[in-house]
């Protein structure tokens, strides 16, 4: 059931199980599995269905350190958060991620992968692509090929949800469920606690309307920087999470770099390693890590990368590439004035792609286009990268965020190392040309590398409140009742996308709440 705090207010005996704060995707999984497990959920979200500018307006941020464009181009406060504009990549952190590494300071999460690999499994289903094969090897054995093996580095496969927008894929569940109350317009303002427990949290709309949550659990599921944002806010008593002084340090994301030409020796066979697949209506893209035995050797963190595709005709592929999925699904009822007019103008390419993708099973990329080596790498913790907060406050009465991002030079010499290794690793398929400016001394490198979009850290996850800013268990240090299931928990950040095992944690959360 879905309300609107703009015109609805909840009354004075609703308290629900739980409280959760954020309508994204760890709010909606973490709500769609307590309700089955027969807790009642509410959820307050800023937003409203639709991305609207006033509810954006806390984003806007001050960067003090290097440019980072994901702050004001990747968060959106709507119901389905960021899964409304994100691609739906689905990819596990590693074991190594979650190990002590001795030539990383800070790493090692409180425990093991294997704690979180029965997680990882049912949150397949929760973001709708436990149909997909799971195996690599499996699905490049249905190709009829052979899984690639290269020296050095690792081929591995991402898959994709069918349907991203989470608020769309489990609009059932949610909106038909009386045991799940969203409340939108409903922002966060303040944590009304008696000692150690949360009684009641304060929201407020954009046009000053003021509503108290009761509920007997409450659980943040909000983007990286707007949680560390929350807490840190100054409040009467001081802040009891942050005892560790830790509470914004250790911010990451994951450095993105174009690291290097590629230009494949046989076309077609460089296409039947690296074009993205389609099986059974699900995508599998494929990339290549460095291997954990090198990392460790060379005493480097975490690092992949995929090919990056560049061409005169991108924006005519992207645009067929809805036409493409219509046609061969049969929805021709679905199709517009604007998909006849890329059919008739554009039929060459369009069959091309068609025939691409209906036979081969795989995407169509023009002999034409432009190949890069896209890295992504992990960051060490640095205490010095960090969020804290600015000498402004936001249209809801909070005071905004101050953003200084670090890259330090164990991340470029990551990268440089991958390059060197793909170069040697991809010699038998490709002519792979690390970019000049690796070699370069001064920042030109560091000026073309780019954020992900992919938030963490802030809200390290630690044993011991000396330690960390939540327990193991995603309990803030400091209380009895108030959770953190966010990115902003991650002690180190692998170089996958984090939506994940976000999502992962949220599964592991619910069992933890609905014990309690």
């Amino acid at each position: 059931m879905i309300f609107d705090l703009l015109r609805d207010r909840p009354g004075p005996d609703d308290v629900a199980d739980v409280c959760i704060v954020g309508a994204g995707a760890a709010g909606i999984v973490l709500a769609v599995e307590l309700a089955r497990q027969g807790k009642s959920v509410l959820i307050v979200e800023g937003g409203g269905r639709e991305i609207e500018e006033p509810a954006q307006e806390p984003y806007r941020s001050e960067v003090v350190g290097l440019t980072h464009r994901g702050i004001h181009t990747g968060r959106f406060r709507v119901h389905g958060g960021t899964t409304t504009k994100w691609g739906g990549q689905i990819l596990e952190l590693n074991p190594e991620d979650f190990e002590r590494r001795n030539w990383i300071a800070g790493s090692g999460w409180p425990f093991a992968k294997a704690e979180l690999d029965p997680f990882y499994r049912r949150a397949l289903e929760l973001e709708g692509v436990s149909g997909a094969i799971q195996r690599d090897g499996e699905v490049w054995h249905t190709l009829g090929l052979k899984e690639p093996e290269f020296a050095g580095l690792q081929s591995y496969l991402s898959r994709w949800c069918p349907e991203p927008n989470f608020a769309r894929l489990h609009a059932g569940s949610i909106e038909q469920n009386a045991g799940i109350r969203i409340w939108l317009h409903a922002n966060a303002v303040e944590l009304l606690m008696e000692q150690e427990t949360v009684r009641g949290l304060r929201c407020r709309t954009q046009t000053g309307v003021e509503a108290v949550f009761q509920a007997k659990q409450f659980v943040f599921c909000i983007g990286t920087i707007e949680c560390v944002r929350f807490f840190l806010q100054p409040r009467e008593g001081g802040l009891p999470w942050n005892r560790s002084g830790l509470l914004g340090r250790h911010f990451q994301d994951h450095v993105d770099a174009n690291a290097a030409q590629v230009q494949p020796r046989n076309r077609r066979a460089f296409g039947t390693l690296f074009d993205n697949i389609f099986l059974r209506g699900y995508k599998y893209h494929p990339k290549v890590r460095l291997m954990p035995s090198e990392q460790e050797k060379a005493g480097l963190l975490n690092c992949a990368a995929t090919m990056y595709f560049q061409s005169d005709i991108d924006e005519t592929l992207d645009g067929l590439k809805g036409t493409v999925k219509h046609l061969l699904r049969g929805r021709f009822g679905e199709l517009g004035i604007g998909d006849a007019v890329r059919m008739v103008q554009h039929a060459p390419v369009l069959a091309r792609q068609s025939l691409r993708y209906a036979l081969q099973h795989r995407a169509y990329n023009p002999a034409s286009a432009s190949i890069k080596l896209r890295v992504h790498c992990e960051q060490r913790p640095d205490s010095t990268s960090s969020i804290t907060l600015g000498e402004e406050k936001d249209s809801l009465g909070l005071w905004r965020t101050r953003l200084d991002w670090r890259i330090s030079e164990l991340e470029l010499s990551t990268i440089r190392y991958f390059a060197q290794t793909a170069a040697k690793a991809l010699d038998e398929v490709a002519e792979v040309t690390p970019e000049a400016s690796l070699r370069a001394e001064g920042d030109g490198f560091l000026a073309q590398c780019d954020d992900s979009n992919h938030h963490m850290g802030g809200m390290r996850m630690a044993v011991s409140s000396a330690e960390g800013v939540v327990s193991p268990e995603l309990l803030l240090h400091g209380t009895r009742n108030c959770f953190v299931c966010s990115g902003a928990v991650f002690p180190t950040s692998g170089f996958s996308n984090p939506t994940h095992t976000v999502l992962a944690l949220a599964v592991r959360l619910a069992d933890h709440l609905s014990r309690a």
